[in-house]
């Protein structure tokens, strides 16, 4: 199948045009599974600021970005990983969360290690920081998600990881354990980390013997008189660690390769960290 990591640059529209921009970058490319930067409808307004008011840009599920992103994907007969900015079922829950569309314009539902049923991916690792000049209170807007679930989709297994999420080694395992082979990192990522940042996608995807298509937003964007500069580098890897497109950096752009998931069998046939993984040696990871 072919995929597309679409690298969206600044947001200053509503989000169903913002959504509708996003599919133009593919230009004449007919992916079957296009994946989006983390909230790229929206500026990224959760670096420097804890305001109520941006409350008032969450989504339902019937939303712009999700309605926008239905439209296009019957159009093109494609599946997405969406990032949408979630207002939850009960009064005051907020979620940053991606929803996985089939060619349908579907929702297609994930499944939890437990067994329940999620609607969509909501990011587990909440981030709040301050350093290197930059403030970031995405735990003021955001609550934690209930786990890491796994899409059946007609494009293969996913997983979904958002951003902060993915410097969390555990959750990429339990996602391959649960059988995810693409793993889909949508981001809104800036600072002093950018060298770092296709070099450990490429680890991650060798470590756990699956592809990763990492997407990140691009160039500077300016919210209530804070700027951001996020740096680009959307990248897909295989599951031996390769390489196998990029964005570039600090602009939009768009990364796409073919990925052959019987690679994955092979892969794990020579790297056999499944075979010689000791689960019973883990349980420290669980202390807390």
């Amino acid at each position: 199948m072919q995929v597309a990591a679409v690298q969206t640059g600044p947001v200053d529209e509503r989000p169903a045009s913002a959504v509708r921009r996003a599919f133009r970058q593919l230009g004449d490319l007919s992916p079957d599974l296009v994946v989006f930067p983390e909230l790229f409808s929206l500026p990224f307004w959760c670096v420097g600021h804890t305001r109520p008011d941006f409350f008032a840009w969450a989504e339902d599920l019937e939303g712009e970005t999700l309605t926008a992103a239905r439209e296009e994907v019957r159009e093109r007969g494609c599946h997405a990983v969406v990032p949408f900015f979630e207002r939850g079922p009960l009064p005051g829950e907020y979620f940053n969360s991606a929803a996985v569309l089939g060619p349908d314009g579907s929702i297609i539902r994930g499944l939890l290690p437990g067994g329940a049923e999620a609607p969509v991916y909501r990011k587990n690792a909440i981030s709040s920081y301050n350093w290197g000049g930059s403030v970031n209170d995405e735990k003021y807007y955001f609550r934690v998600g209930p786990g890491y679930p796994v899409f059946p989709t007609g494009v293969g297994k996913l997983g979904v990881l958002i951003c902060y999420d993915r410097w969390f080694s555990e959750a990429w395992r339990l996602l391959a354990l649960a059988g995810a082979e693409v793993i889909c990192i949508p981001n809104a990522s800036s600072g002093a980390v950018s060298e770092l940042f296709i070099p450990s996608i490429r680890t991650w995807s060798a470590q756990n013997v699956v592809f990763s298509v990492a997407v990140n937003r691009a160039g500077s964007e300016t919210v209530n008189e804070v700027t951001t500069a996020f740096y680009g580098l959307s990248c897909l890897t295989s599951p031996r660690g390769k390489l196998l497109d990029a964005a570039p950096e600090g602009e939009p752009g768009v990364a796409s390769a073919v990925l052959d998931l019987e690679e994955i069998a092979e892969a794990r046939m020579d790297q056999t960290m499944y075979r010689d993984r000791r689960p019973e040696l883990y349980p420290p990871l669980t202390w807390s």
